[in-house]
């Protein structure tokens, strides 16, 4: 009966039309990761290092629009940021299939292609974030994210299975075509929802592009709560971004799956996103927030060995391993991300949440170009892809240390524990 209420009172905020118009454009998220290096490998025949490119271009946005999304996702209304983002991700796409049936689509496309819908996916996350809080109570922030993060693991669920089916019949670039439809289909259920300009304080005169960025940046890095948890998540993106770098290249040329089985498999990892978003609430509740995600850093690193295990095994162990490792990465990387959009949406003011949000992405996320390229470096060279892997998993356990030694491992409820904006440089910037 409880949960039914607490559903209820979100249904009254108009949440589930933000939460349907994430759904759509998740799946659609996931068909793109999973099919656009799927395109280098069968239709380009591309190298380990240009697998190591493409996937840099993605996560290249982050290091030149990473601050200023944050600042744009302040200063204008964020339904239509995010309704802006949803269509040029949608036109961006369709130019794979159509260079395709040309005859023009080269890596250097593909890379474009990243590039674009990595930065407008960087744009919509960053008024995402900002305008949750908005429509729900701050009691209710953590379920909505439990919510939008369920929503992301149907989208690892169905997005990886729809996609390597359509790619084994059709081809990867109809699968980018029909993925491109999903935006839309987002933008129609963000249409119906209020608009949201972000709150200003009375009489403060207009900030500069810059200054604005610097205050992002003042109050993430001042932040005592913050600044590990940033670190802790730009150690563990670095080597990730390593890892996944190559790991559809050696799922497909060492371990012999076809994009169908890779699919199905990849398929666990959604499973485990539902079960970590159910289970975030309780966990943190039961074991304490800080000491929660402290966990969720180290696991990754552990599981992640099963796959470079994986290749001295016969097909069906390493389809077990494989799918073990999905499982246990995905479930902790999906409580991270809801426990700590949680932690900023409480900590942070309104008037700043969209740049602070942005500037911990940029923080987090910028790590990802280097260590794409540095996967696919040490993957071209004498260790190998096996190695390489073994190495980016080794590198992701000690990234638990940051909250470790930190005032994070003493959370237990931010609600109660930490008043909003207690750190002096949040008081400073908001004076």
């Amino acid at each position: 009966m409880k949960r039914m209420s607490r559903k209820s009172a979100l249904a009254r905020t108009g949440f589930f039309r933000l939460w349907s118009a994430e759904s759509a454009s998740m799946v659609g998220s996931e068909v793109t990761m999973f099919a656009l290096p799927l395109v280098a490998v069968f239709t380009l025949d591309s190298s380990v290092w240009e697998m190591g490119l493409l996937s840099a271009a993605g996560s290249l946005a982050v290091l030149l629009f990473g601050l200023s999304a944050g600042v744009w996702a302040d200063q204008y209304e964020r339904r239509a940021v995010m309704l802006v983002s949803n269509i040029v991700r949608f036109l961006v796409l369709l130019l794979v299939p159509v260079l395709y049936w040309t005859d023009r689509l080269t890596l250097a496309a593909l890379m474009v292609v990243s590039f674009v819908v990595g930065a407008m996916t960087l744009l919509f996350d960053s008024a995402m974030s900002a305008y949750l809080p908005r429509l729900v109570p701050k009691e209710s922030i953590t379920q909505a994210n439990s919510w939008i993060q369920a929503t992301e693991s149907v989208g690892r669920v169905a997005g990886p299975g729809i996609a390597g089916t359509i790619v084994q019949l059709l081809g990867a670039p109809v699968a980018l075509l029909i993925d491109s439809f999903s935006y839309l289909i987002s933008s129609f259920s963000l249409a119906s929802l209020p608009k949201a300009a972000p709150e200003r304080q009375q009489d403060a005169p207009r900030e500069s592009h810059r200054a604005a960025i610097s205050s992002g940046l003042k109050l993430l890095w001042g932040n005592s709560v913050l600044r590990p948890l940033v670190l802790a998540a730009a150690h563990f993106n670095l080597f990730t971004s390593m890892y996944f770098a190559l790991f559809i290249l050696y799922a497909v040329r060492a371990l012999g799956f076809s994009p169908f089985l890779l699919g199905v498999v990849t398929m666990s990892g959604g499973i485990a996103g539902l079960v970590g978003s159910a289970a975030a609430t309780r966990l943190a509740a039961r074991f304490g927030l800080g000491p929660t995600m402290i966990c969720c850093y180290a696991v990754p690193g552990a599981a992640g060995l099963l796959v470079p295990a994986a290749g001295s095994f016969g097909k069906t162990v390493a389809l077990i391993c494989v799918a073990l490792t999905m499982f246990l990465w995905l479930f902790s990387v999906v409580i991270l991300l809801i426990l700590g959009m949680s932690l900023r949406q409480q900590l942070v003011q309104d008037a700043y949440l969209g740049r602070v949000s942005a500037t911990f992405r940029f923080v987090a996320w910028g790590v990802e170009p280097v260590g794409a390229l540095l996967g696919g470096a040490l993957g071209s060279s004498a260790l190998g892809l096996r190695g390489t892997l073994i190495l980016a998993t080794v590198g992701i356990m000690p990234s638990a240390l940051w909250p470790l030694f930190s005032r994070v491992r003493k959370i237990h409820d931010p609600l109660s524990e930490l008043p909003h904006q207690s750190d002096s440089a949040e008081r400073e910037v908001a004076s």
